[in-house]
C-alpha cells in the first residue's frame, strides 16, 4: 500500500495526499489538518556560542597532615593530643594502633569536638557529648576521613569556591556530564606494576562516589574541609548536581557522571560568566594532604 504523503506550508496547515489501493473504493485525495504556529508558546534557546572548549578547574584541599600518632587520657572525657593538631570541630576521624582507649572502637568513625590547641575530644555524633575512657590505649593513631555528607574544600574555615567559564563567547551550552581526576595514587600490595597477574591498587579512592554541585554564584558554608556539607547561602544560585563514581588507577583516581534528576543542563550566559562548583562525599574515603580534584565539564553547543 502506498504511504500517504504530507505537505506542510507555514500558515496554511498540513495537507495529506492519499492514494487508494487497487480495488479500493474511490476516496478523497487530500485531508487538511490545521496546525497552530504560535512559536512564542515554546521558547527556544539557540546554542550558538562560537568555539566552546571543555574547561578544567582545580580544587586543592589543605596540605596539613591527615594521620598521626596521638596520646589519650584515661578520663571523663578522654582527651587526645596530636602534636601540631590540624583538626577542627566537626571533622571525622577513625582510631587505630595497637589498642585504642577503652570506650572506643578501632575503625569506627567519631566526630571531633572540644578542640583546644593540640588537644581534642571525640563524640559518637556531630556536636555530641565527648566520650570517656578507662584506659590510654597503646600506640594510638588518629586518621581524618570523609564520611557521606562531607565537604571537600580548600580551607578548614573559609573555603574559596573554584569556578570555570562555560564559554569564550556569549551563548548557550548543555552540560551532560562531568569528569573528575584526583591525584590519589594507588598503593600496590607488592609495589610491582610488572607483576603477573597485575596487582590491584588498594587503600585508595576506587569505588568512592562523590557529588559535584554547580552554582551561578559562590555559596558560603558553615565550616570547611572535612566538615558536614552545609551551605549557608546560595539556594537561588544552585544549578545542578552530578554524581560521579571513581575508579582507581596507579597514578590517581578518575570517573565521570551525569546529572541527578534530569537528563540535561542547559545554560545561556554572558561571555566569560563563571560557574562555581563544590564536591560532597557520598561514601567514606580517606583524603590526602594537599589532594587535588580536577573537574572537566563536557560541554555541547
Amino acid at each position: 500500500m502506498p504511504f500517504p504523503t504530507a505537505t506542510i506550508t507555514q500558515g496554511s496547515g498540513l495537507t495529506i495526499n492519499t492514494l487508494p489501493n487497487a480495488g479500493q473504493a474511490s476516496m478523497a485525495n487530500s485531508l487538511s489538518v490545521a496546525i497552530a504556529s504560535d512559536q512564542g508558546a515554546v521558547p527556544v534557546t539557540s546554542l550558538n556560542s562560537g568555539a566552546i572548549t571543555n574547561p578544567t578547574s582545580v580544587l586543592t584541599r589543605p596540605a596539613s597532615a591527615v594521620s598521626a600518632a596521638v596520646t589519650a587520657t584515661s578520663a571523663t572525657p578522654c582527651v587526645f593530643t596530636w602534636v601540631g593538631n590540624p583538626l577542627v570541630n566537626g571533622q571525622t576521624v577513625i582510631l587505630g594502633g595497637t589498642a585504642v582507649p577503652t570506650g572506643f572502637t578501632a575503625g569506627a568513625t567519631y566526630y571531633v569536638v572540644g578542640v583546644s590547641g593540640n588537644t581534642f575530644q571525640l563524640a559518637a555524633t556531630f556536636g555530641g557529648a565527648a566520650i570517656a575512657s578507662t584506659s590510654t590505649g597503646t600506640a594510638v593513631t588518629a586518621t581524618l576521613v570523609y564520611v557521606p555528607g562531607t565537604l571537600f574544600a580548600s580551607s578548614l574555615t573559609t573555603p574559596v569556591v573554584p569556578s570555570f567559564a562555560i564559554a569564550t563567547t556569549a551563548g548557550g551550552v548543555i552540560i551532560p556530564r562531568i569528569r573528575i581526576v584526583t591525584n590519589a595514587a594507588g598503593v600496590l600490595a607488592n609495589g610491582n606494576y610488572a607483576a603477573t597477574p597485575f596487582p590491584t591498587p588498594t587503600n585508595t579512592w576506587g569505588g568512592a562516589v562523590v557529588l559535584v554541585h554547580l552554582w551561578s554564584a559562590a555559596p558560603t558554608y558553615n565550616g570547611g574541609d572535612g566538615q558536614p556539607y552545609a551551605p549557608l547561602t546560595g539556594a537561588a544560585g544552585c544549578l545542578a548536581s552530578y554524581q560521579v563514581a571513581l575508579e582507581q588507577f596507579g597514578d590517581g583516581a578518575a570517573g565521570s557522571g551525569g546529572l541527578i534528576g534530569a537528563s540535561q543542563m542547559a545554560e545561556k550566559l554572558a561571555s566569560g560568566t563563571a560557574i562555581f562548583w563544590d564536591i560532597q562525599a557520598s561514601t567514606q574515603a580517606n583524603p590526602f594532604a594537599g589532594q587535588t580534584w580536577t573537574i572537566t565539564p563536557e560541554l555541547l553547543n
